[in-house]
């Protein structure tokens, strides 16, 4: 009988049947059998298929152990807990509003109790909106009564659990899964019959955590619902046989609120049905739970802070597990900045669907990281410097090789450029690359036969008109310089400015002049010095200084200053994000099949350029 093995490294289903007759065929009972054309194939096909499938499974449940490689939810949410991770949850989308009562009689002061409720609409669907704490309405001097008051979307459910001693595998799981559990409010009875109930706080930091503690803690289970756990005498106060558990949370819809301005009341407030209602601040903050991406990432980076904010990286990863709204962080100590700040961090936030924090936002990002800084470290948020990569594109295409027009093909290389911006651009730490994106856009149709681009990159912000002020611009990228003399590495959009003269001229705009900005204008084809010296710029180090900018009138209030860099690949630094916006490119196409039927027939004067 042949001695030899059966090969047990190849996992695929044509490997296995191979070696499954090759094994077979070295034994001497089946030499020189025929196992294709018999029935014993069969029989093979199934044991190569099972091979397969156990080895496929078992690759599987191997991924599954680790947060890195796990891909389904439940194995994420256990591995992220080992790490002390609680995914986010469904967020209700918070507002405020200005609630104005009219009593009957004047009470010194009207109640709104915890759990009021509210609604508005979005979209034709209407949404419950609800406070999740009491307010107290005092009555002015002047007899009104009107508080400002914070609501969270959501409806609010009650659950309820008895504690029972005796059934070892019971455990406290809220049934819906679209509970935002940062509203969870959970107390505990005696008994059922108690009338005394114990509020229970969500367990914080452990060190300070006694065996008698009214503490509780939570967990993501099966199917994106959330557990409420105790704790066992030692770390926490256990339940006892009897006890009754209830949970009061809003059951909300994410972000689908966000936006909503126009509030009712849908419950009295203090007993009273006169009511009328303003918005200060719009619904926003609502968002979905948290993605397994998302937890995949944070979660090792939320244990490395052990949820406090020490390094750079704290701040980020604290901002990120805890505030929804956020697209991209980008944090840097204030020692670091082009003007060394000590003592400060510095945090650079870009929300999701918009360029900038609102107010509310900067307020809750305060307030989370207030309680988990250093005490002589102040953390400072800070507006994203948004440069604008204005590419312009010159494509050629060969007509005989597609049926699309020319038109076509220029739709097709903008669609590159945008899913570029979309894919590479728009976040902190996001390089440009030209190489790239010219290889994405020569990759756009088949028949383009090559392409070109220049780049102009530009920055906005809005001067005073009503004093001098000095702005300086750090581009942190070289800007062109090839010889004394040379224009045109920075321009500017037009504005009014006065000469030293007093005298008055529209339509200036700014230019260096070996490395002083100047401020000029063109009439007639004829230019002007407006002013000899407005400023300086670096051409290594990209800084640009406005001293002293006294514009008099802008169009539409903002005025923009184009960049010419020395390197068409570009780095941001700290704050700063490229993006290219829709309306900044420029796409020329030109039909090469056309230009070479051109140059056989001289008399032909017909080619096509199209620009876009």
């Amino acid at each position: 009988m042949s001695t030899e093995k059966l090969d047990v490294t190849d996992l695929d289903f044509d490997q296995i049947k191979d070696n499954l007759k090759s094994f077979l065929g070295n034994q001497t009972v089946f030499s020189g059998y025929d196992f294709t054309a018999s029935g014993i194939n069969t029989i093979l096909n199934v044991l190569a298929y099972n091979t397969h499938y156990n080895s496929f499974y078992l690759n599987m449940i191997a991924n599954e152990m680790y947060l890195g490689s796990a891909s389904i939810r439940n194995s994420v949410a256990s591995k992220a807990a080992m790490l002390n991770y609680t995914p986010r949850s469904q967020v209700g989308a918070s507002a405020t509003i200005i609630v104005t009562v009219v009593p009957a009689g004047t009470p010194s002061f009207v109640t709104c109790d915890k759990f009021t409720k509210f609604n508005s609409t979005i979209k034709g669907k209407q949404y419950v909106f609800a406070t999740t704490q009491a307010f107290q309405i005092d009555r002015s001097l002047a007899g009104a009564y009107v508080k400002q008051i914070d609501v969270k979307e959501g409806v609010p459910s009650v659950y309820t659990f008895t504690k029972n001693t005796s059934d070892k595998e019971q455990r406290f799981v809220l049934p819906n899964s679209n509970v935002d559990i940062s509203t969870a409010e959970v107390t505990v009875k005696v008994s059922p019959s108690d009338a005394t109930s114990y509020v229970y706080e969500k367990a914080g930091d452990f060190t300070a955590i006694s065996g008698t503690a009214n503490i509780y803690f939570t967990s993501e289970v099966s199917n994106g619902r959330y557990e409420i756990q105790f704790g066992d005498g030692s770390i926490g106060r256990a339940l006892t046989h009897g006890n009754q558990v209830q949970v009061r949370a809003l059951v909300c819809n994410g972000a689908g609120p966000n936006g909503a301005s126009t509030f009712k009341s849908l419950d009295a407030v203090g007993g009273f049905d006169n009511i009328s209602i303003s918005t200060s601040t719009a619904a926003y903050g609502g968002a979905e739970r948290e993605s397994i991406e998302s937890v995949k990432f944070n979660a090792p980076k939320t244990f490395s802070s052990q949820r406090r904010a020490v390094t750079v990286e704290d701040y980020k990863a604290l901002i990120f597990a805890n505030f929804p709204d956020a697209e991209s962080i980008q944090s840097w100590g204030g020692e670091t900045s082009a003007t060394p700040v000590y003592g400060k961090v510095y945090i650079a936030i870009k929300p999701k669907g918009a360029e900038f924090l609102t107010t509310a936002q900067r307020k809750t990002v305060i307030a989370l990281l207030s309680d988990r800084k250093m005490v002589a470290i102040e953390p400072v948020i800070t507006d994203p410097i948004i440069y604008k990569v204005q590419p312009t594109i010159t494509v050629k295409y060969d007509s005989a090789l597609t049926t699309g027009s020319s038109s076509a093909i220029a739709a097709k290389v903008k669609t590159t450029v945008q899913n570029y911006n979309s894919t590479d651009l728009r976040l902190f730490d996001t390089n440009f690359k030209f190489s790239k994106l010219l290889t994405k856009i020569d990759k756009s149709d088949e028949s383009i036969t090559n392409s070109l681009m220049t780049l102009k990159i530009y920055t906005s912000f809005i001067p005073s008109l009503l004093t001098a002020v000095t702005y300086r611009f750090y581009f942190n990228n070289a800007i062109a310089h090839a010889f004394d003399g040379y224009l045109g590495a920075i321009s500017s959009s037009s504005f009014s400015y006065k000469d030293t003269a007093g005298t008055l001229y529209d339509a200036c705009k700014m230019e260096d002049y070996n490395g002083v900005i100047r401020v000029y204008r063109k009439q007639n084809n004829i230019k002007t010095i407006i002013r000899n010296n407005i400023g300086s710029i670096d051409y290594t180090t990209g800084q640009v200084t406005l001293v002293a900018f006294a514009p008099q009138a802008i169009t539409n209030n903002i005025v923009h200053i184009y960049f010419e860099p020395v390197e068409e690949d570009m780095i941001p630094v700290r704050e700063q994000i490229f993006q290219i916006l829709d309306s900044d490119i420029t796409v020329n196409v030109t039909d090469v099949n056309i230009l070479e039927r051109r140059s056989v027939t001289a008399n032909s004067t017909t080619t096509t350029t199209t620009s876009y």
